[in-house]
């Protein structure tokens, strides 16, 4: 070997028995931890494999495997769920652990403009395909195997052109497929594919993950062990574990890797491949001499004496002929590798086999991801479970011998042997050293550090915050390196966040990421302007630098535009004003260039500003092994017990799971075993939510009727946390620890975090320079109320020479455009003018920064009027989960309009913010003052709070109107209405199973169109201020009523008792797995959250008698809107026949 045939180990990505990272593993490594488990008996029923039979005489039922296979990151990757189940879970992971891999090296997942990366993968054959298109044969016969999305999501040819696609790679892309030494043989087609120029990165490993696992019928003299536990070399051993395994190591050329300041791992010396021939027993057999041929061959290449050899990782096979063959192979390889003969029981030797069991075609790397650990750190791993050797006398007359405890090799020379066999005869070896000392120099330290994340969602961007706080705090890293990482090695993504602080301080910003030391956006794609004003050397030398970073194609100008297109963004060197939207640089400031320009391309990034962060490249900066993507997974299984199914067999009694050790006791261990058999899945914990985890309704409907034939108790799953429901909080739910009295309305925090947002100051109203703008901004334009307020404004004569600005969650314009057209289309309006309607893109959450930086202050010069619709609309969920895109959304929309002197908004509440005044005699009052009630949910709270801060912003000024929409009806003309409200989904569910809910509750309800055409014409109204309009019929109708009439339109139903109604309900939800039915039968009528009171609604009453209009929802009305609701796929199944034999 030389500098230019060394080839750098720079990442690593897996999955293994009780380790999801390379750290985990190489832990459990140390400490001799063996990862074979007994398989839950409740896994084996599923399987077929019945009580019996997992008790008689030599059946296995030891196993290692990965942990929650059938979790995945669907949507990170742009996976529908349905497409995402028909893929082999090992092809899943593999490509989440390929993502990881490239993070962990710090380089680009993404080969779109960057260095070619090929992928060199081998993947064991797919149970879980193959059960799958067993379970279609059965009802479409042999046609069942030609099914082309089975065999892409399951066929070993396309797991390396899988992640080529997803990940956007242009290198080779290649299955290797050697049996048992499958991912090993990857690896040297990697090395040459490098060393031939064909790529400059090398994705390299394999899978094994035989899912589901279902244990083995012990056969003596076959491959598997007699007990399920691979001993090799041992005399006790009598074959190989079932093991599983990902596995995957990012390649470099090593003067590359060195020159870019990569985390060399190791060092690929050499690697060789052959094959045994004939000179064999057989088949299957294995030969020393082809095994002997193959490492010589490697130690030449490599340029390795035997002498050097320190540690061999063995294949291991755990079998007497295959363990004799082996280490007679290995002996004979050494010897006639020739140079400095190997001295004897100098190299360790042992095999991960005995640790996680044989991992199919990822056998061979995950020896070598073993083997790395031990050349970077010397650790020489115990091989567990060895007392005696199996040829006692051959081993200790050989180079070898079997370390039983953790020892330390500290030559620097030392060299390390891998090995892999394949069933058939195919072996490889790889010959691995110690990473060199890096060349690069670290970047320089500086008084502050400028870190760069981004994410999918807030959420993620939250959790990588969090991980690279704890990262931070192990001092593993100079912080300066760290940031150069994260600029050079991460993926861009919308959620943006650049914490500046102290590298000491670093860890606390990222915990607690507030400004001034964190700024977070919701980034669109902006366009960089520059503004060069200043004139001098300083300054030119400050635009070739950003021209460097932003691209040759960026707007130039030598003074500040006095107006710019909303997509941009300015960058100014000289002397302007700073405003939103645009960064100044002050050409003749005393402070250090690079860190002038360095702050701007930092904000311009935050923006979206695409950035080419290799223009900044001043020869300094390593690239350090960071925590990777906090990737989101959802259960994604496409196996149900019908794909278990044997034909003719008689169905079997479900049994009880065993209470593995360190599961609660009592209740939660009860729920805990429940889930895990409910979800089919092992390993949940108290706090895992239910959406998490793949909940769904019909889940959550099974869930619900298991504990109320277990405790008794009828569970409100939707009350309990909805799709945030945790098996600690069902406990909760079943001992009544959750109930309230009325003079505890809200729990502790909530109470705490509703108190601290009453405390909160809003800013002066600042007095208007100018005339108040005449255009509106409109939030929560893509919901169902914003679409229709949406086409009010754009139709209002008020509003004719009016601009309509509507923030919308997109990435950016035509983006936003297209959603708000999809919108207008799913409810059927017309298209949005597209002249008179403004798209400003970005997150209700960071609503004042988007205001602020939109188009250089056009929202603030042109905005007259806000209508504040957006909102996070659950009311299932606390308010601690409500409040950012609620409370605290209107809280920054109010200081945003007081800083510039904006004094007129529209606030759409609820009615569910609404509580009953003493002396109100069981009514709900039409005036702004409200109490809060005692029973109201996460969502009426965060109104109820909104609406204070609104009292607060009219006391100097503002002027205020409130308007409380009910229940909302479809539209008169057209029927369109929310298929998302339960208002609907619960009439619905009533027609599909002819009964409905003997509950004369009133429903609180108005047309749609009527609710958005009053918000708009009376929000303009001079008599409106100070207002709160209660948006319902006065004359409320009920819910019985609302039946009869039905039935005399012929849509009969019969009225029974509620809980009736939801047996009915349930057991039908079970039968046809139709998940309205499933959402419904798992609510109580109450859950509409609306009041059971009369509500007093008068102050529109004379607005809608000028017009003519009644708000009353009939029978007809309600027809019209479930014929609506035929058209949309949730629905059809319900209520196509329903609405076809009902009048017309």
């Amino acid at each position: 070997m030389n500098s230019e045939t060394a080839v750098a180990v720079v990442g690593v990505g897996c999955r293994f028995p009780e380790a999801a990272t390379p750290e985990e593993f190489w832990s459990n490594l140390d400490k001799g931890v063996v990862s074979l488990r007994d398989i839950p008996a409740e896994d084996l029923r599923r399987c077929g494999v019945s009580a019996e039979t997992a008790a008689a005489p030599g059946f296995v039922t030891r196993a290692g495997w990965v942990g929650d296979p059938e979790l995945f990151a669907a949507e990170f990757f742009g996976y529908p769920p349905v497409e995402a189940e028909l893929i082999d879970p090992q092809q899943r992971l593999f490509l989440e652990a390929c993502w990881e891999g490239l993070e962990r090296a710090g380089h680009l997942p993404n080969g779109a403009n960057g260095p070619q990366v090929g992928v060199f993968a081998g993947a064991s054959n797919s149970t879980y395909n193959t059960l799958l298109q067993y379970a279609r044969a059965r009802t479409e016969g042999p046609a069942a195997f030609d099914d082309l999305t089975l065999q892409l999501g399951g066929g070993i040819d396309f797991m390396a052109p899988r992640v080529s696609y997803k990940l956007g790679l242009r290198g080779p892309s290649m299955a290797v497929q050697t049996a048992c030494s499958s991912s090993l043989t990857a690896v040297h087609y990697a090395v040459l594919s490098l060393l031939s120029e064909e790529c400059d990165i090398a994705l390299a490993g394999g899978s094994g993950l035989s899912y589901p696992s279902v244990g083995y019928q012990y056969q003596p003299g076959g491959v598997l062990s007699e007990d399920g536990y691979c001993r090799a070399f041992d005399i006790r051993s009598t074959g190989t574990g079932a093991g599983s395994g990902i596995g995957v190591v990012v390649l470099r050329r090593l003067a590359d890797a060195l020159a870019d300041g990569d985390p060399v791992l190791a060092v690929i010396r050499g690697s060789a491949v052959g094959n045994d021939g004939a000179h064999r027993p057989g088949f299957t057999a294995p030969s020393p001499d082809g095994l002997a041929s193959v490492v010589a061959a490697a130690l030449a290449v490599a340029g390795t004496d035997p002498a050097d050899l320190r540690y061999a990782e063995a294949h291991g096979s755990g079998t007497p002929l295959g363990d004799q063959v082996e280490l007679r192979g290995l002996i004979d390889g050494l010897r006639a590798a020739g140079g400095r003969p190997a001295e004897r029981g100098r190299c360790a030797l042992g095999t991960v086999k005995a640790n996680i069991g044989h991992a199919g075609s990822a056998a061979g790397i995950a020896g070598l991801i073993k083997a790395i650990h031990v050349a970077r750190t010397g650790h020489l791993v115990p091989h567990p479970m060895f007392e005696h050797a199996r040829d006692p006398g051959v081993l200790a007359d050989s180079p070898f011998y079997v370390p039983t405890d953790l020892e330390h090799c500290t030559d620097p020379g030392r060299q390390v042997l891998v090995n892999s066999m394949g069933l058939g005869g195919a072996n490889a070896s790889v010959v691995l050293a110690p990473p060199p000392e890096p060349v690069r120099p670290s970047a320089p330290a500086r008084p502050v550090v400028r870190l760069q994340l981004s994410a999918r969602t807030r959420t993620e961007l939250d959790a990588l915050s969090r991980l690279l706080a704890d990262e931070i705090d192990q001092d593993r890293a100079p912080a300066g390196d760290i940031a150069h990482t994260l600029r050079v090695g991460r993926q861009d993504f919308t959620e943006r966040r650049v914490v500046t602080a102290p590298a000491d301080r670093l860890a606390a910003a990222l915990r607690l990421p507030r400004p001034p030391a964190a700024r977070t956006v919701r980034a669109g794609t902006r366009r960089p302007v520059l503004a060069v004003t200043a004139a001098g050397k300083r300054a030119e030398e400050i635009r070739t630098a950003l021209l460097a970073a932003l691209g040759r194609r960026t707007e130039q100008h030598d003074t500040v535009p006095a107006a710019l297109p909303a997509d941009a963004y300015l960058i100014v060197v000289g002397e302007a004003e700073g405003r939103p939207g645009r960064y100044v640089i002050p050409a003749e400031d005393g402070a250090d260039l690079a860190e002038l320009i360095a702050a701007a391309l930092a904000d311009a990034w935050l923006h979206g500003v695409p950035v080419d962060a290799r223009a900044m490249d001043d020869g300094t900066g390593r690239r350090v092994t960071l925590p990777t993507y906090p990737f989101t997974r959802r259960r994604c299984s496409a196996l149900d017990d019908s794909v278990f199914a044997v034909p003719g067999a008689a169905p079997q009694e479900p049994a009880r799971p065993s209470t593995p050790a360190g599961r609660p006791a009592g209740l939660e261990g009860e729920l805990i075993a429940l889930w895990e058999e409910l979800f089919g899945t092992g390993g949940i914990g108290l706090h895992d939510t239910f959406g998490a985890l793949g909940g769904t309704s019909l889940l959550g409907l099974r869930m619900t009727l298991e504990v109320q034939e277990r405790y008794g108790t009828l569970l409100n799953l939707h009350r309990t946390g909805g799709s945030q429901a945790t098996v600690a909080r069902v406990a909760e739910a079943i001992r009544g620890a959750s109930a309230r009295t009325d003079s505890e309305p809200t729990g502790t925090a909530d109470a705490a975090l509703i108190d601290a947002d009453l405390a909160l100051e809003l800013p002066p109203l600042a007095p208007r320079e100018t005339p108040p703008g005449t255009d509106v901004l409109l939030t929560g334009a893509t919901g169902f109320v914003g679409a229709f307020l949406l086409h009010e404004l754009l139709q209002d004569p008020g509003y004719r020479d009016s601009r309509v600005y509507c923030l919308v969650r997109a990435d950016d314009e035509v983006h936003g455009r297209r959603r708000l057209r999809e919108t207008a289309e799913r409810f059927r309006l017309p298209e949005p003018d597209p002249d008179r309607v403004r798209v400003v893109p970005g997150d209700l959450r960071d609503i004042a920064e988007i205001c602020e930086s939109y188009g250089d202050g056009e929202l603030a010069r042109r905005i007259g009027h806000v209508v504040h619709c957006g909102a996070h609309v659950v009311f299932t969920e606390p308010y601690e989960v409500l409040r950012p895109a609620n409370t605290l959304a209107t809280y920054h929309l109010l200081g945003w309009m007081r800083r510039h002197g904006i004094a007129d908004i529209s606030y759409i509440s609820t009615l569910a913010a609404c509580g009953q005044a003493l002396g109100s005699e069981g009514r709900l009052l039409e005036r702004r003052e409200q109490p809060l009630d005692p029973d109201a949910g996460g969502y009426g709270i965060s109104k109820w709070v909104s609406e204070r801060l609104l009292d607060q912003a009219e006391r100097d000024g503002m002027r205020v109107r409130v308007f409380r929409p009910g229940l909302i009806g479809g539209d008169t003309a057209t029927g369109a209405c929310n298929d998302l409200d339960l208002l609907w989904r619960l009439i619905a569910a009533c027609l599909a199973i002819g009964a409905h809910p003997a509950d004369d509750m009133p429903l609180p309800v108005a047309p749609i169109d009527l609710v958005a055409r009053a918000v708009v014409r009376l929000g303009r109204e001079p008599g409106s201020v100070g207002r709160a309009y209660h948006l319902v019929g006065e004359d409320t109708t009920t819910f019985a009523a609302l039946f009869a009439e039905l039935a005399a339109l012929g849509a009969p139903t019969r009225g029974v008792p509620v809980a009736e109604w939801a047996r009915l309900a349930g057991r039908r939800a079970l039968e046809t797995g139709d998940p309205v039915l499933s959402t419904m039968a798992l609510y109580e009528t109450h859950d509409l959250d609306t009041p059971r009171v009369d509500v007093e609604s008068r102050l529109w009453r004379p607005w809608l008698d000028d017009h003519g209009l009644d708000p009353r929802l009939d029978g007809e009305r309600t027809l019209r809107a479930l014929r609506h609701l035929a058209g949309r796929p949730a629905f059809a199944g319900l209520l196509t026949d329903v609405t076809e034999g009902a009048a017309q």
